[in-house]
């Protein structure tokens, strides 16, 4: 098939998969009200693919027959191949002003990463290292939107995975001829509704490489539609009414949903890991630098697109020559700015990687990963200081057409000239992007995207590869400073 087009996307999620949201299954979740927006956002994506300014941006030729296929699917085995994902990346968050944390070119950049690593799966045994290699090829050749579940429930942190009360957490019940049987929950599965697959993969931190947790140890995908997949979904924040005066939560909540699996049939071929500690712990790094450097692209726009808002905002009352206002903008500034130089510096600094490809360095990503949570949510507040109480009180943009539109009209007046319609049309973006339900969401996403806060800062101290170059540069200039001192107390 190749590049798809965005209605062959949306047909494709018509399917009889299984999706609850608030106490009733979901019939099409392209045609419900509180879901159908989001698909047709990426089927905007995905037709990016077929046009002519954007098609050599997001696609290159398969390397199985030639067909225009994704570019997120790239293995990339040069710096130049790294420069040519992160502009398909860029591209298609411009288009949604990196409000979409999942779009399908997020687990492509994985998958396609963990392809080349496949003599790491391999560790449990041949056939597994062959089955992520052909997982590769069939979502590449055939344009599959994946969602991902890394995360086991919990109801008692103090306990191992395998000592959680009420047999909640998905394992391997039995194995079959055909394949392993799956039952239990996984979460947080964001884009589940809207994705064709799911992989699943073991915890980088919930699932101890003990044998006592073997069970618990599995990486698989099956199709959304599978028999006995249930998708329980948290509620909706689309917004319904004007597109404008909810221009984000109206079209993009990606929503997220729990996992269940109800004595699911898994396919030997679709197996990638099985009980295999081994092998559990020599995958668990092998995206991390291909799948950070796609999540900090994301970031990279939308610290743009929320600086964008900042700027145009600031204009439209001429706040932007005061000088308070100026520091603002000029941290939100060194913000977009310090995360462009740390992508394009992992990619200068990229390092081989399995199978002939080579990796972004991860130490200026790492920065990243850690720092983008606290930045972003600084974009945010920073956007209230400049819009200030304007964004309580802006009306929505039916007002102007309404019994006192001549009142809003000169209400909303503006010192730029940009006109009433279009400052309420603004202000209304700034409000979805800072204040809304789905604004809130964005903070809480972006705060554990890549999981607990406080453990990656933990695992990152700890794994800080210069930390002891570092504290001995310390002890030798100690050194000479003694030397120093003798030298002039003159001993």
């Amino acid at each position: 098939m190749g590049a798809r087009t965005g209605q062959q996307y949306v047909e494709s999620l018509k399917d009889g998969r299984e999706v609850w949201l608030d106490g009733e299954r979901i019939d099409d979740v392209t045609a419900d009200p509180r879901f159908r927006a989001a698909p047709l956002s990426l089927a905007e994506l995905y037709d990016m693919q077929h046009e002519a300014a954007t098609r050599n941006v997001l696609t290159f030729a398969s390397p199985a027959g030639g067909a225009p296929v994704g570019l997120s699917h790239i293995q990339p085995r040069s710096i130049k191949d790294l420069r040519r994902r992160r502009a398909m990346v860029k591209t298609w968050m411009d288009r949604c002003g990196g409000m979409m944390g999942r779009t399908p070119d997020f687990l492509n950049v994985m998958v396609s990463a963990y392809a080349a690593g496949a003599e790491h799966f391999a560790a449990g045994g041949a056939m597994f290292g062959e089955n992520i290699r052909a997982y590769h090829r069939l979502i590449r050749e055939n344009d599959l939107a994946l969602t991902h579940s890394l995360v086991t429930p919990e109801l008692d942190r103090s306990k191992p995975i395998f000592e959680q009360p009420g047999d909640m957490a998905m394992k391997a019940v039995r194995e079959t001829d055909a394949g392993i049987i799956v039952r239990g929950a996984r979460s947080i599965a964001t884009l589940a509704p809207f994705a064709n697959e799911i992989l699943v993969l073991p915890s980088h931190v919930r699932v101890p490489l003990v044998p006592d947790a073997a069970c618990y140890i599995l990486g698989f995908a099956v199709p959304v539609a599978t028999r006995g997949v249930r998708l329980i979904c948290r509620p909706s924040l689309a917004a319904t009414g004007r597109v404008l005066d909810h221009p984000l939560s109206s079209r993009f909540d990606e929503m997220d949903a729990v996992v269940w699996f109800d004595d699911v049939l898994v396919p030997w071929e679709r197996v990638f890991l099985y009980r295999n500690l081994e092998a559990a712990g020599s995958i668990r790094r092998i995206g991390s630098g291909q799948t950070m450097h796609q999540s900090g692209t994301k970031a990279w726009a939308k610290a743009e697109f929320l600086l964008g808002i900042a700027l145009a905002a600031a204009e439209m009352n001429r706040a932007d020559r005061e000088p308070h206002v100026q520091a603002l903008l000029a941290e939100m500034i060194g913000t977009v700015e310090m995360v462009r130089g740390l992508l394009v510096a992992s990619e200068a600094e990229c390092v081989p990687g399995p199978g002939d490809t080579v990796v972004p360095n991860d130490q200026p990503l790492s920065v990243i990963r850690l720092q983008f949570p606290a930045l972003h949510a600084r974009l945010v507040e920073i956007l209230h200081l400049i819009c200030s109480g304007n964004l309580v009180l802006v009306p929505g943009v039916a007002e102007l057409s309404g019994g006192a539109a001549d009142a809003v009209a000169a209400y909303c007046r503006d010192a730029a000239g940009f006109g009433p319609a279009r400052k309420i049309e603004l202000l209304r973006l700034a409000w979805d992007a800072s204040c809304s339900g789905f604004a809130g969401r964005q903070v809480l996403y972006e705060r554990f995207f890549s999981g607990d806060p406080w453990r990656n800062a933990q695992m990152r101290t700890q794994g800080y590869a210069r930390s002891a170059e570092l504290k001995q540069r310390i002890w030798e200039f100690l050194d000479r400073t003694e030397v120093w001192d003798r030298r002039l107390a003159g001993r």
